[in-house]
């Protein structure tokens, strides 16, 4: 059975040799220099894009967080899940599901940082 490691670069893998396939496939055509460039730099930037969520998935994945104790009142927080949240990095726009903790005592929520 693959490792979750494996299966996240085999993932990743596969979105990457869907977008070179893409610009191969457009770089058949008759392009300037400029299109090309354009090219290799659309694939290079959704590359990026593409690894940058994979490492996220990975660490949100990899390490299970303790609980926290409340700011306010200093008990733990109980967990509620995970929430989906949107970042824009420098790499593009990507989503990470997070652990969401909740005081009952203060009724708050809590994201934990990363």
């Amino acid at each position: 059975m693959a490792t979750e490691r494996e299966q996240l670069k085999s993932k990743i893998m596969g979105q990457v040799e869907v977008l070179v396939e893409q610009a191969l496939a457009q770089g058949e055509k008759r392009l300037t220099l400029s299109q090309i460039e354009d090219l290799a730099l659309a694939a290079r930037s959704a590359m990026a894009q593409e690894l940058t969520q994979g490492l996220l998935e990975q660490q949100s994945s990899s390490r299970a967080p303790e609980l926290p104790v409340c700011a306010t009142c200093g008990r733990r927080m109980h967990p509620k899940g995970k929430k989906q949240r949107y970042l824009r990095t420098r790499s593009g726009d990507v989503q990470v599901q997070r652990p969401y903790f909740y005081c009952a005592n203060c009724r708050s929520g809590h994201f934990p940082p990363r």
